[in-house]
């Protein structure tokens, strides 16, 4: 929208000239809700993997970014061990291990070492996200298969 030119003499703005800019003020705002409609389709279709400050921390010192341990509250093995394992695989990481600190706690604490080349933090989101591509594609294929009915439905018996 072209930015208007302000005259010396201020006039005010006859009752089309308002209406005019009503219209052509609405028009924007509708175009910026058609920009966001589109961003918010486009963002469905490939998510950012958002971690909460709730979720994870990150244990003591901190100065060396290549060794770091990571608090996850309320997760257990099945995050755990697939997790360390997707992480391993990454050549840049020398060393990836978890544990639970108490089995009543609901902690998991893993422990990422790198290679001089990257940082325990980007080690993490990269794992994180290799591990949300591996569970998307399980779960197609898992679907796909399901969807062919090939399976035998048995009766409950009592």
């Amino acid at each position: 929208m072209a930015a208007a030119i302000k005259e010396k003499n201020d006039t005010t703005p006859s009752v089309e000239e308002e209406e005019q800019m009503a219209v052509d003020e609405s028009s924007e705002i509708e175009e910026h809700e058609e920009e966001e409609e589109k961003s918010d389709t486009e963002m469905d279709d490939e998510p950012d993997l958002v971690v909460s400050p709730d979720k994870v921390e990150i244990i003591g010192n901190h100065a060396d970014a290549t060794a770091i341990t990571f608090c996850f509250k309320d997760e257990d093995h099945t995050l755990g061990n697939s997790l360390r394992h997707i992480i391993n695989k990454n050549s840049e990481v020398d060393f990836c291990g978890y544990s639970i600190p108490h089995p009543s706690e609901a902690k998991m604490n893993v422990r990422i070492q790198t290679t001089d080349r990257t940082n325990a933090i980007e080690a993490l989101k990269t794992g994180l996200d290799n591990l949300y591509d591996l569970v998307a594609c399980v779960r197609q294929a898992y679907e796909e298969d399901l969807a062919k009915k090939e399976y035998i439905e048995f009766e409950e018996v009592a």
